[in-house]
């Protein structure tokens, strides 16, 4: 599913953990960041799936609560870079 062009990758990690190394096609959004619903509303389209990674237990409460169809992505970036997919630094 993350694989489709049509979703939205999310990753909620802070800019410079992002930085470090992220999920290809992904925006960053820190969920921490106390204007994260705001910031999201601004950059996410709500008639295009979501897939969430790392933290993303709060971040999909949020956005669902905001009317987002959102996935989360089983083990997170962890579990990704483990399957031997590709990142970004």
């Amino acid at each position: 599913m993350i694989a489709d062009p049509e979703i939205q990758r999310l990753d909620v990690r802070t800019v410079a953990e992002y930085s470090e190394e992220h999920i290809p096609g992904s925006i960053n959004i820190n969920v921490l960041d106390e204007q994260f619903a705001v910031v999201a509303d601004s950059t996410l389209r709500k008639d295009a799936p979501v897939a969430l990674y790392c933290r993303s237990k709060k971040a999909a409460a949020i956005l669902s609560k905001k009317g987002y169809t959102v996935y989360e992505l089983d083990k997170g970036f962890t579990g990704w870079k483990q399957a031997g997919k590709e990142t970004e630094k």
